[in-house]
């Protein structure tokens, strides 16, 4: 089975991880907790699980503050070529962040050595085209490239 992470917005600073699985204890098996400063991630082991905690609790409060969903995709999305292997998408949305906010991340899921970035907006996209290409991160020279396949409004 694979699993499936949960985006959790808005978190407070008094939320604990304790406190998160409590949120969404009866949705099933929670691989991991990541907490970060004012959101944090849940990986659930079945990503049904994962569907069936967010139509439920999505917009819920947690610790009177978090509400939370899956990761906003936008067509400011760019491609990361020559990917260090060791370089996982928390890594790479690390990186990214320099350039803008931030809205999806993956690394290496449709090819090895290859990343997808989503940015809020279109100017937070350019600005990483801008600013990172070429970076060197693990001792590899990324590539960004922008993903004009992904206009495409309209569809659902």
């Amino acid at each position: 089975m694979s699993g499936c992470r949960v985006f959790v917005g808005h978190l407070s600073s008094r939320a604990r991880e304790r406190d998160v699985e409590k949120f969404f204890k009866g949705y099933g098996r929670i691989r991991e907790i990541h907490l970060k400063n004012g959101f944090g991630f849940v990986e659930f082991e079945d990503h049904r699980d994962a569907d069936d905690a967010i139509y439920e609790l999505n917009g819920k409060e947690l610790c009177d503050e978090s509400r939370y969903g899956p990761p906003v995709r936008t067509e400011h999305r760019i491609i990361v070529e020559n990917l260090s292997s060791r370089i996982s998408w928390q890594d790479l949305k690390d990186v990214m962040r320099k350039a803008g906010e931030v809205t999806y991340v993956d690394a290496h899921r449709n090819n090895r050595n290859e990343g997808v970035v989503e940015f809020a907006s279109y100017s937070d996209m350019k600005s990483a085209l801008e600013k990172l290409d070429g970076t060197e991160l693990n001792g590899r020279r990324i590539k960004l490239i922008e993903d004009h396949r992904r206009h495409r409004r309209g569809r659902g």
